[in-house]
């Protein structure tokens, strides 16, 4: 298509262009510093919550905050104070939330709580101090405890990870206080450098507020790494070995097809780490078992198109960062490496993983990530070896190259591989303080050993953002052999150029009954490779509102058409048709603001749908009664009517979720949909003994009915019991 390849060249020399004032620009919010303080032995603070050691009121404060929402550069209700120290071994961090007790927002507790509805305190640390990657930590004033690991200078969040550390929080006369503590053995980084990079943001319910250190503007996303503020002074971290030795036993109890008998079997393996430097990570597994992984959320499927469910194995999450590649619009569309088929067939089935080695490292500019796992051969299919290489070069500030390469086939075919080459160039600070703008550039080429499999892929993706606008273009080339086995593609054959502009207004000083408004408005055109149009659709969002409250309503209106070579089936017997089809859909949605007890979202979409007519509706209502206690559950009801046929299906779900301190949290996951007529049940107890120690008590329940008059009939029911203990050296 003549337009898509006038578009690639363009946004290269848009992105050249980039390059230049990127490496001088880009050197973060110099204006934000903070030199930490070093302690003694006898200064190490007790971690209870309370900052009340004599050590911190010596540390220097980092600095007000500023409010960014709801009003930008507005004096904030209440003051934040954050010190920060540290030793040879640990970072430690104080923070002391002033506010009104009673205005306290502390209602969630687990670990890794999604938290929507508590007060919070988030803060990252760029170890490396090069913009591209950072360690993510949050804490509410109930105690529960978070962590991410955040990549491609901030524009990707894996919250999947789970690090080592330590952190203690509660509601005091003075509002809420918190103390942390991050261990070095944790935090990879830069032996050579004194300073890091840094950001800290306060979240206040009661008052809709954010507050931020550096760079308090809506112009910049909290994450966005080169505009965060800096940590100086750190001299003389030791990491000891840099060894963690993590070996787990696990006990399994399973049954199937409604059998009453129980078959018992035990394991053990082994997980290793090893920091050969501050700077660089191998990590070896044996025998490896993911009993403890929470299962996957259903979905209902509307297209002929894969679904894409996201890695949750901890093993493939370490310094997954350094392994994504291309733009980040292309994380549920198409990646080059999908860990998730490590260790399943063709078909989806799990496959036993032998033991696997990953080596992580940065030194200087260049960024290497090489990962090679042993599957077993089961179900037919042979024991192999998959391997995964990928390097890129930092250019300065935002900007880079990388390279990657996989080689096998989880399937049940011959050999398989994927070679790739992609670009990130961008600027924070192109438009001086009002704005950034970023572009990626990929391309990808597939072989493999069997019939087809020989095709290849790019594109690219251009982002520009300030504090009112956001505007963006991406467009890609998919051919219909390019087959990346080890990865992940939603549709091939197809070229597309996307594009979307938004627009937001905020409140001024004057408070009144709205607080923001936004609109957007996108299009999008793909075609087949030579040239004919497939589908085309104009997407627009004229009312987005926020109210003063923080409840949320929202209207859109999609116009497309698509064509169908080929019909597809939905299910139930039901039959979509080839031809062209002009649609017409229209979604209302309200989301209620965290300060209620009760909360949650609530989506209407109805139009037409393939020559017929669509219904959707959906509700996920939140019940948060204390903290020890949420419950919250899930409706979808979908209905498409198809000349004569009748597709309808029901997704059903909840949550209970029991909390006894950060430490101790017990979650529950019911889901049943009328399509599969499968009942599931997951139930999951995770007892933190003490950081990087836990035992899980894990059980999986199975039931179906062969129609809905019918009976539930036990189908697979595992109990398993895992303990995993880290020893540091």
């Amino acid at each position: 298509m003549f337009v898509f390849r006038l578009l690639v060249p363009l946004a290269a020399l848009i992105g050249l262009s980039v390059l230049c004032p990127a490496r001088a620009l880009a050197q973060g919010n110099a204006s934000s510093s903070v030199r930490a303080m070093r302690i003694t032995a006898d200064e190490i603070p007790v971690l209870d919550g309370r900052v009340d050691e004599d050590m911190w009121q010596r540390a220097p404060l980092i600095g007000p905050l500023t409010q960014v929402e709801p009003i930008p550069g507005a004096p904030v209700s209440h003051p934040t104070e954050v010190r920060i120290a540290y030793d040879a071994e640990f970072l430690y961090v104080s923070l002391v939330c002033f506010d009104d007790p009673s205005e306290v927002r502390g209602r969630q507790a687990d670990r890794d709580a999604n938290i929507q509805y508590d007060d919070v305190v988030e803060m990252w640390f760029d170890t490396f101090a090069d913009e591209r990657s950072a360690f993510w930590f949050q804490i509410t004033p109930a105690g529960s405890r978070g962590d991410a690991l955040l990549s491609d200078s901030g524009n990707r969040f894996n919250k999947d990870w789970d690090g080592i550390w330590r952190g203690r929080s509660g509601i005091t006369g003075r509002g809420w206080e918190a103390e942390l503590a991050f261990p070095f053995q944790t935090l990879a980084f830069n032996p050579s450098s004194t300073s890091w990079g840094f950001n800290l943001r306060r979240i206040r319910i009661a008052s809709g507020e954010e507050l931020r250190w550096a760079s308090p503007s809506p112009a910049y996303r909290f994450f966005q790494l080169p505009e965060g503020g800096r940590i100086t002074g750190l001299t003389g971290l030791e990491q000891g070995l840099g060894l963690d030795v993590t070996p787990f036993a696990t006990t399994t109890f399973t049954s199937s097809d409604g059998e009453d008998d129980f078959t018992w079997r035990g394991d053990v393996g082994l997980d290793m780490s090893w920091r050969p430097n501050p700077s660089s990570t191998l990590r070896v597994t044996i025998n490896t078992d993911f009993a403890e992984t929470e299962v996957d959320n259903r979905q209902i499927n509307l297209t002929r198109f894969p679904l894409f469910f996201p890695e949750k194995r901890a093993f493939f999450l370490e310094d997954a960062g350094l392994f994504e590649f291309g733009a980040p619009s292309n994380s549920r569309s198409l990646v080059p490496f999908f860990s998730r088929n490590v260790g399943r067939d063709s078909e989806g089935q799990t496959l036993p993983i032998l033991g696997g080695l990953k080596y992580t490292g940065r030194h200087g500019p260049l960024n290497v990530g090489v990962l090679n796992v042993a599957v077993d051969g089961e179900n037919g299919v042979p024991e192999r070896n998959l391997a995964v290489a990928r390097a890129t070069y930092d250019l300065g500030g935002e900007s880079a190259l990388g390279v990657m390469a996989t080689d096998g086939n989880p399937g049940e075919g011959g050999g398989s591989s994927t070679l790739g080459l992609d670009a990130r160039l961008g600027d924070s600070r192109f438009f001086g303080d009002r704005g950034s703008l970023s572009l990626w550039l990929w391309g990808l080429d597939t072989s493999s050993d069997d019939e087809g499999g020989d095709g290849s892929a790019f594109g690219f993706e251009s982002q520009a953002r300030s504090a009112n606008w956001n505007a963006s273009i991406e467009g890609s080339r998919i051919e219909e052999d390019f087959d990346p086995a080890l990865g992940f593609v939603r549709r091939r054959g197809v070229e597309s150029v996307q594009s979307d502009l938004g627009y937001t207004w905020r409140q001024g000083e004057e408070a009144s009954w709205l607080r923001s408004y936004e609109a957007s408005a996108g299009v999008e055109l793909q075609t087949d490779l030579i040239g004919s149009e497939d589908s085309w659709s104009v997407f627009a969002s004229p009312l987005g509102i926020e109210l003063l409250s923080e409840d949320a309503f929202s209207y859109s209106i999609e116009q497309e058409r698509e064509t169908l070579d080929n019909g597809f089936e939905l299910g139930d017997g039901v039959q979509v048709p080839a031809g062209t089809f002009d649609m017409t859909t229209h979604q209302f949605s309200y989301e209620a603001s965290g300060r209620r007890r009760i909360l949650g979202e609530l989506e209407v979409e109805y139009g037409d749908f393939f020559g017929g007519d669509l219904r959707r509706f959906s509700i996920n209502p939140i019940l948060v009664p204390s903290k020890a206690f949420t419950l919250s559950a899930g409706f979808e009801d979908v209905e498409a009517r198809l000349e004569g046929d009748r597709f309808h299906t029901q997704l059903f779900s909840a949550n209970l979720d029991l909390t006894a301190g950060p430490d101790i949290s017990w979650k529950n996951l019911f889901q049943y949909d009328t399509e599969s007529k499968q009942l599931g049940l997951q139930t999951r107890l995770r007892w933190i003994l003490e950081p990087g120690r836990n035992l899980f008590l894990v059980g999986l329940f199975g039931f179906e009915k062969e129609d809905s008059l019918s009976s539930f009939q036990r189908t697979e029911q595992q109990l398993a019991i895992k303990l995993t203990y880290t020893v540091r050296f």
